[in-house]
């Protein structure tokens, strides 16, 4: 990658990590807050909502913006954007009419006790993600990432806050916090709409245009139903076999420790979708190649640490977080969900990239057939002998056979040459920085947590640097030189 590519992939990672961490922080204390007030059994309905909107998010409005992504390039170079606008918004106006029955039949099958409310505030949250989402995507594909670090954190402090407080007046059980939640989303989503609103008096459904966005995004549909599927199918299973509290439990779990590696992975993945799409424009598969070996290098870089020290500091970090109810059992789930949450984003933000750059969708959505067709098996018999364990590594398996059929199938569309050399020095950091946590033990409370995850990662970082890892040393002293350029010419 060229050093002006380069640097703008990583300022624009850098605001897309604060985009992503402060929002991840707010459901850090939302996490530690709502697992103490609210008991497993209705933390379990509130994660049974949660995965409801996103699987609807994705199936009715994901396509959209990801079409939207990948057209902007086009059109912004022919001036067509206001039609690509109008359009994109019509059709997500569509999608949003078609989520009403949809959400009134998930209510029923999920919650039939409970069925109305949760109907109500799948319908908002569609609203909501419709709109907010779009804007989001408008933002990435123009490479403002203030901007769209702005929406994100208004609305996860907004969610934060009004949940706190509807909980504190209501009372501490699922609709009181679902609907503080579902509120802040749906005011962020009236602000965003107000960039939209020249185009919403000319929204159109322009033929060739939508033919342009299906024939690009028809199988993403496909494919976003299978990605949507493999966590709804593990809730649902969870909530027939074992009841809501053991989907609290489970979700906390998953929220506790896929956070801090999506988050990691989201920023880089964020900044390089839009920077991969216009360089295989502008250079062909060759140059979006070379910017996809860049982008696995840093998954791995800052997914594989946090992996292994979340595997070794487990027990420290439950105890912390999680209300107690919740640890003994998030203790034994904990491997099983940070594996599987590293395997899902090299799946789905490096090998798959393969699928998006040649345009053949298609072929995406057979490596996810996998992971759909042996998760719900896998966890129905794993959680029968294991209990929530079991339903953990069998996801955990089902998601492995995914990514393996991925890599099968996207070397045949775009060879992309794997740095081994850059697996091997990350490992070699990783194993120190493992070492080093091993080496000062378990430490209690949230001081000791700090200081093992402080020393653990000052390890890694050292050793990545020493040993040249993403090339960190000879930039970082290449950095030095240029300070010390400037301070001798000063003098």
């Amino acid at each position: 990658m060229s050093g002006n590519k380069s640097g703008q992939l990583g300022r624009n990672a850098a605001v897309y990590g604060g985009a992503l961490l402060l929002p991840r922080l707010a459901a850090f204390v939302a996490l530690i807050v709502f697992s103490r007030l609210l008991t497993p059994a209705e933390y379990g309905y509130f994660a049974l909502f949660v995965i409801s909107a996103e699987l609807m998010n994705m199936v009715l409005f994901n396509w959209i913006r990801l079409a939207f992504l990948r057209l902007y390039p086009e059109h912004e170079a022919q001036g067509r954007l206001s039609l690509l606008r109008r359009t994109c918004l019509a059709m997500t106006g569509v999608a949003m009419l078609l989520s009403v029955p949809v959400a009134l039949a998930m209510a029923l099958v999920a919650t039939p006790e409970r069925w109305f409310a949760f109907a109500v505030l799948l319908v908002s949250m569609n609203f909501a993600n419709g709109i907010v989402r779009l804007r989001l995507s408008e933002l990435q594909a123009e490479e403002r990432s203030r901007g769209y670090f702005s929406i994100e954190v208004a609305r996860a402090v907004l969610s934060l806050a009004l949940s706190l407080v509807l909980v504190e007046v209501m009372g501490a059980h699922f609709e009181a916090l679902s609907i503080g939640f579902t509120a802040a989303n749906v005011g962020v989503a009236l602000v965003c709409l107000m960039p939209f609103a020249r185009d919403l008096t000319r929204l159109s459904l322009d033929r060739v245009l939508v033919k342009s966005i299906i024939s690009y995004a028809g199988p993403i549909v496909p494919i976003t139903v299978l990605e949507s599927l493999i966590p709804l199918t593990e809730r649902y299973i969870i909530q027939f076999v074992a009841g809501p509290a053991a989907v609290g439990v489970y979700a906390a779990t998953q929220n506790l420790v896929q956070q801090p590696i999506n988050m990691l992975v989201s920023a880089v993945a964020l900044a390089a979708f839009p920077i991969i799409m216009r360089s295989a424009e502008v250079d062909g598969n060759g140059g979006a190649q070379a910017r996809m070996r860049e982008v696995g290098s840093l998954i791995l870089a800052l997914g594989l640490p946090a992996v292994v020290g979340i595997i070794m500091l487990r027990s420290e970090i439950a105890s912390v977080i999680l209300g107690e109810e919740f640890r003994a059992q998030a203790v034994m789930l904990m491997p099983f969900v940070a594996v599987t949450a590293l395997l899902t984003n090299l799946k789905y933000h490096y090998f798959d990239m393969a699928f998006h750059v040649t345009r053949r969708l298609l072929v995406q959505v057979a490596t996810l057939l996998p992971a759909t067709l042996l998760t719900a098996p896998l966890i129905y018999v794993s959680l029968k002998i294991w209990g929530l364990p079991g339903a953990a590594a069998g996801a955990c398996l089902a998601f492995t056979a995914s990514l393996a059929a991925s890599w099968l199938a996207g070397r045949r569309l775009l060879a992309i040459p794997h740095a081994f050399g850059e697996i091997g020095r990350i490992g070699a950091a990783t194993a120190v920085m493992a070492g080093v946590i091993a080496a000062i033990g378990p430490l209690p409370g949230i001081a000791g947590l700090i200081v093992l995850i402080a020393a653990g990662g000052t390890a890694y970082a050292v050793t990545a640097v020493a040993l040249n890892a993403l090339n960190l040393r000879v930039t970082l002293l290449a950095s030095l030189g240029r300070l010390s350029s400037r301070a001798v010419e000063a003098s």
